[in-house]
């Protein structure tokens, strides 16, 4: 099966290319950027842009499937749900059988704007007329690795919101499950998939550390509002769905920890 994956360039996008690629797919990585020289045999480039429209038509000659992960928290706007709604459309023309969209656990729950985008993505998704499936997975372990990473940053003192909770997941094993997906065929709305484990940050911050050499004291940030509020509620956890293995410490450890 050829595979167009979306955003193929991304730390997700990545390790889709390689997980389609283990499963035996042919991938056509889409990225806005040239083909690299050294691209290896057998894999195809499409250079597309999801805010133009630029090749994105081209891009969809010839595939089978598509799993659609280029996402911009920044543009989101433009190219999550304008983007997704191009891309769906052109997906229709070229009777792909089959699209897969990524989108984020919670965002019916968290008021946040790019999760609003991502929520009305999923819509464009689902009544785009064509054979699709939707995978809610919750926050990358690498996306709190960042974010304690930012904090670090302050002088003297680590400001961590500790009573925050989330339940970060591998982007690994996030992929092998959306490979998966394209493998079983269309599924509609799939069930969640999330971490091990529900954890605070002030649970997260101490091994985080260890493995950075951060030696500053963690000083509690108390932040007021509606979206501090859903994250101190854990509503971007699984309520139910399925769970990967890789916990934050084991990440942490991992040569993954750096991806």
């Amino acid at each position: 099966m050829k595979i167009l994956v979306t955003g193929g360039t991304g730390g997700l996008g990545r390790e889709l290319v390689r997980a389609a690629e283990a499963a035996g797919h042919t991938v056509r990585v889409g990225s806005r950027g040239a083909a690299p020289a050294d691209l290896p045999a057998g894999r195809e480039w499409a250079r597309m842009d999801m805010e133009s429209g630029e090749g994105v038509r081209e891009a969809l000659v010839a595939v089978n499937a598509v799993i659609h992960a280029a996402s911009d928290p920044k543009r989101h706007v433009a190219v999550d749900v304008e983007g997704t709604r191009r891309l769906i459309g052109a997906a229709r023309e070229a009777g792909t059988g089959h699209f897969v969209y990524v989108s984020i656990v919670g965002i019916d729950q968290v008021p946040f704007a790019y999760y609003r985008s991502k929520l009305q993505a999923e819509r464009i998704v689902a009544e785009g007329g064509v054979p699709f499936s939707i995978l809610r997975a919750t926050q990358f372990h690498s996306l709190i690795d960042g974010m304690l990473s930012g904090m670090a940053r302050v002088p003297l003192v680590m400001p961590v919101p500790t009573n925050f909770r989330v339940q970060s997941v591998d982007t690994g094993e996030t992929a092998d499950r959306l490979v998966r997906a394209v493998r079983d065929g269309p599924g509609g709305r799939l069930p969640d998939f999330g971490g091990p484990r529900v954890q605070t940050f002030g649970e997260m911050a101490p091994p985080w550390k260890a493995a950075r050499g951060v030696r500053k004291p963690t000083v509690h940030l108390p932040l007021p509002g509606a979206l501090p509020a859903a994250l101190r509620a854990g509503k971007g956890t699984l309520v139910d769905g399925e769970r990967g293995t890789v916990t934050w410490e084991e990440w942490l450890r991992g040569p993954g920890s750096r991806g």
